[in-house]
């Protein structure tokens, strides 16, 4: 961007930020109807896990809305300071009442660095109270300058794994727990160190996340699983085609 923007500056120091009132009360219901919806048509989470759907928006004109609304991708350009973001996920996450599960202290980056540089954020919007109780979001301010911690696991994993262990007592001091109202969003980078406590309340917690990127980012292909490359199609310059990786917002389309 021509300019940089008081929240690139916020981001690139803290490796995260929130955004109040992101989208009004009434859309965040609507929403939240959406997901009841795509739930009611799939099996519960195990006891103690995170319900979760990838690409709901392929299923639900609502979500799919959200997902492709450019005020929402301008949140993201100007948190990362570029000048064009592309789609790269959509998913649903629903914590249950009592029995939601927790997520451990980890970096996106481990999943998704099959792209780069590390210009990625996730992009979370609440569709539910998210406090405490509800197991809000926590993360570990700046952390996203320490660099990756261990390996690219890209697309091999099917539960997220613990990166810090016992390791996470020594940063107690710079957690910084995300309370939202619905409507509220935040942004982090790929590189944050974040986790979330199980849910404890007597009412689920439910979060859309688009995960978006930098379109300068490109692809290595080395860092996917064998056969992984044909679902990320390039350009020739290595950027991840548009036509699979929809462009969310351009800052020439302003």
């Amino acid at each position: 961007m021509s300019q940089r923007t008081a929240a690139a500056y916020t981001f690139a120091e803290r490796g995260w930020l929130l955004v109040r009132n992101a989208i009004s009360r009434e859309r965040a219901a609507e929403l939240e109807a959406a997901v009841d919806a795509i739930r009611a048509a799939w099996p519960p989470a195990a006891p103690g896990q995170v319900w979760e759907m990838a690409g709901a928006s392929r299923g639900s004109p609502a979500i799919a809305t959200h997902t492709h609304d450019a005020a929402i991708a301008r949140h993201a350009a100007e948190a990362l300071g570029c000048d064009r973001i592309q789609l790269l996920q959509d998913t649903v996450l629903v914590k249950d009442a009592l029995v939601g599960g927790e997520v451990a202290w980890h970096q996106d980056h481990t999943y998704t660095g099959y792209l780069t540089p590390a210009s990625v954020v996730s992009v979370r919007l609440a569709l539910t109270p998210d406090d405490a109780a509800r197991g809000c979001l926590e993360v570990i301010d700046g952390s996203h300058r320490l660099g990756l911690i261990g390996d690219v696991r890209a697309l091999s994993e099917t539960r997220v794994a613990d990166a810090l262990g016992a390791g996470a007592a020594k940063w107690s001091d710079r957690i910084v727990r995300l309370e939202l109202a619905p409507g509220d969003l935040t942004i982090h980078h790929c590189l944050t160190l974040h986790r979330s406590a199980p849910n404890t309340s007597p009412h689920a917690r439910k979060t859309v996340v688009t995960r978006m990127f930098d379109a300068a980012c490109r692809l290595l292909p080395e860092h996917l699983p064998a056969g992984g490359a044909p679902y990320f199609p390039t350009d020739e310059a290595g950027h991840l085609a548009a036509t699979h990786f929809p462009l969310l917002y351009s800052i020439s389309d302003r």
